[in-house]
Parts: structure tokens; sequence; C-alpha cells
């Protein structure tokens, strides 16, 4: 089974943008796909959700509460959020919930929140959640300056965490003229991290399924090795 993770070099970099792109783009190829937000946090009554967005994109069958299993309404990291709410991440409750998505299914998109080593509990982050359930990482960022940083330090604490690093998404989050930064990220990071994807994702007015399975198609976000390649190693 295919396992993968989105993780951000910070939030607002649009890594829900790229699990529904690969959630859309697998369900394409014909794979029985699950969505999991295992923490929201900034969740209010009525309002849309990261989690909602991503249990549509994988075809709407499953269960809010095993998408998303833990939510807090303050926008805050998971472990702060928890603490002010008084109510812990049960990480038992969220292997659980997995467990039940994972089943019968040909591949599973976990997004994160905010970075890698945002903690859930003092004892496990991101990274280490991502390493017990065995995913495979994608890293989304702002294509701007700072940009080249924020990655690299997001692939050495992967790299930490024994995490496999599927691609790095570069993602356009205005429709602003790219300046000198934008234009050469992309390179650079090509450059400096061999053997990892490093691919550039532009502004999209149009966030439907269809349209960002299509650009995944266009920019290589999982190509035919690719996924063949997921399958023999996860």
């Amino acid at each position: 089974m295919i396992r993968l993770g989105v993780t951000g070099t910070d939030t607002g970099v649009g890594k829900t943008v790229i699990a529904v792109a690969l959630l859309a783009l697998l369900r394409r190829r014909g794979l029985r796909v699950a969505a999991m937000k295992p923490v929201e946090t900034g969740v209010l009554p009525g309002a849309p959700s990261d989690a909602a967005r991503l249990r549509a994109a994988a075809g709407g069958g499953d269960r809010l509460g095993d998408v998303c299993p833990v939510s807090y309404a303050e926008p805050l990291a998971p472990l702060v959020a928890a603490e002010r709410a008084r109510r812990p991440v049960d990480l038992e409750a969220l292997d659980a919930a997995f467990g039940r998505l994972a089943a019968r299914r040909d591949a599973v998109v976990v997004e994160g929140a905010g970075g890698l080593l945002v903690p859930l509990t003092e004892q496990v982050s991101y990274a280490e959640l991502f390493a017990r359930w065995g995913l495979g990482v994608f890293v989304v960022a702002g294509n701007r300056l700072g940009a080249i940083n924020h990655v690299m330090l997001t692939v050495h604490a992967a790299r930490a965490a024994e995490l496999r690093i599927r691609g790095v998404v570069l993602n356009a989050a205005t429709d602003a003229t790219p300046d000198v930064a934008a234009e050469t990220n992309a390179a650079a990071l090509a450059q400096l991290l061999p053997g990892i994807p490093v691919l550039s994702w532009p502004w999209l007015q149009d966030l439907s399924d269809d349209a960002l399975a299509e650009r995944a198609e266009r920019v290589g976000l999982l190509t035919a090795e690719h996924l063949n390649t997921m399958e023999r190693t996860i």
C-alpha cells in the first residue's frame, strides 16, 4: 500500500492543496484512497475544515471522525491547543483511525499541521507520527525568499526521523509576478538535494479536484515509475 504524508515548512504554504492533488491524482489512476488530518486546530462550528476537504477528495465515504479524530477550536499548535482545552491528543485513537482508513485501501494520504516538528504531545511530533505510520513525505514550501533554508531544515529533520522524502513542492501562494528568489529556488534546491524531486507548483484559481489532478499530472507529482517504487518500498 502507498502511504504518503504531506508536511510543510510553515503554516499557510499550501499543504491541503497538494494533499488534495495527490488524492485526486491517485483516484484518477484508479486507486482506492483514504485521507487523514490526524489533528486539526482552528476548527469552528459550521466553518469549512481541511479535514472535510480531504475527505471529499478521497471520495467522501469515510467517517469524518476517522479522517480527523482530534480537533480544537483555537488555531494553535496541537500540543498548546490540547493543553488549553485540557484534552490531550490521544495517540492510540489516532493509530486506530489510521488503521480503519488504511484497511482495504491502495493508498492513504495524511496531511500534517504546520511543520514537521510541530508537537502533538511533549514526546511526539508529526515527524514521529509519520515514522510510526511508515509514511513517505512530501515537503511543501511557499516559493519565496527563505524557502531554501526552510526546505533544508525540514529535510534535515525528516532524515533525522528516518523518513523517506518523496518530493519537495514549491508552491506559488499568490498570483504575483515571481521575483528572482521564486525563479531560482527550484534549481538551487535540486542542486542541494540530489535524488529528491523538486517541483514548482503554480498559482491556481481553480482548486477543484479535476483541476488539481490535471496540474499534478503536468508537474509530475506522481509519475508511473514513482508510484511503482512506492508500492515496492512502502
